[in-house]
C-alpha cells in the first residue's frame, strides 16, 4: 500500500516538468510600422553652352553675295528623365529693325524670320516631315508658328516629331552618358545676295519671297535688324 503512494507521487512531479518547459519557450513580440513614398518627378533641362547672341555683319560686297555661315554658334544639352521632343521657332514672324540706314524708299523693311537658315548637325533620329537635318529657313508659317509652347505639324524640330510614342520622341537620357543623341551644335547662315533679295528664300519659300519682295520693294532695306530664335524642349506631346 505504501509502494502505491510513492508511484502516484513520481508521476505526478514529471507532469508537472513538461509544463514549465512549455512556459519557458513562448515569445513576447511587438511591431510598428512604417509608410515609404517614393515620388519620381519628371525633369527635363535644356542647357545653352555658347553665347545667347550671334551677330551676322554685312559690310562687304563679298559677304553679300556668299553669305555668312555661323557654324556651331549654338550648343544645346539635353538632360531628360521622360520621354521628349526639341524644336526650333521664331519669336515673332519678322524681323525687328531697329535702326535704318537711308531713305531706303525702295527698301523692304519687313523682313521674314525664313531669311535666317539653320542647321543641326546631329539628324533627327525620328523621320520627322520638318527637320533642321540640312540648312532651312526658320519657318514661322505665316505667324501661327511663332514660339507656341505647344508643337504642330508644322514645326520644325530637332529632336523627335509632332506626335506621342516611342517612334515619335527621344528616349530619357543624359547629355553625358548620350552626347549622339542629347547634345546638339546648330549652324546658321544668311545670305542676301546682290540685289539684297535672298535667293535661298526664293528657292525654300517661294510664296513667302513672292509676298516680301515686291515691285515697288524688290530688296531689302539697309538697316539693323534682330530675330529671337527659341527652343523648346518638352515632354513628348
Amino acid at each position: 500500500m505504501k509502494k502505491q503512494i510513492i508511484k502516484k507521487a513520481a508521476l505526478l512531479l514529471a507532469l508537472v516538468g513538461v509544463l514549465s518547459v512549455q512556459e519557458s519557450s513562448a515569445q513576447l513580440s511587438d511591431q510598428e510600422y512604417v509608410a515609404v513614398t517614393m515620388d519620381l518627378q519628371g525633369i527635363l533641362q535644356l542647357t545653352m553652352t555658347t553665347e545667347p547672341q550671334v551677330d551676322f555683319v554685312f559690310n562687304t560686297i563679298q559677304k553679300y553675295q556668299v553669305g555668312i555661315t555661323k557654324y556651331n554658334a549654338t550648343r544645346l544639352e539635353v538632360e531628360a528623365t521622360v520621354p521628349w521632343d526639341l524644336y526650333a521657332q521664331p519669336s515673332t514672324e519678322f524681323w525687328t529693325q531697329q535702326i535704318a540706314y537711308g531713305a531706303g524708299t525702295n527698301g523692304q523693311g519687313t523682313l521674314p524670320s525664313e531669311i535666317l537658315e539653320m542647321q543641326a548637325i546631329q539628324p533627327n533620329a525620328v523621320a520627322a516631315a520638318l527637320t533642321f537635318n540640312s540648312f532651312i529657313g526658320l519657318s514661322s508659317n505665316a505667324g501661327a508658328n511663332t514660339a507656341s509652347l505647344t508643337p504642330t505639324v508644322d514645326t520644325q524640330f530637332l529632336a523627335g516629331q509632332f506626335g506621342q510614342g516611342v517612334a515619335n520622341s527621344y528616349a530619357p537620357a543624359t547629355s553625358t552618358a548620350s552626347p549622339l543623341t542629347n547634345k546638339f551644335l546648330v549652324h546658321y547662315r544668311i545670305k542676301p545676295g546682290v540685289p539684297a533679295n535672298f535667293p535661298n528664300l526664293t528657292t525654300q519659300y517661294p510664296t513667302v519671297a513672292a509676298a516680301t519682295f515686291t515691285a515697288t520693294a524688290p530688296y531689302a532695306q539697309p538697316g539693323y535688324y534682330d530675330l529671337e530664335v527659341v527652343y523648346t524642349l518638352t515632354e513628348d506631346l
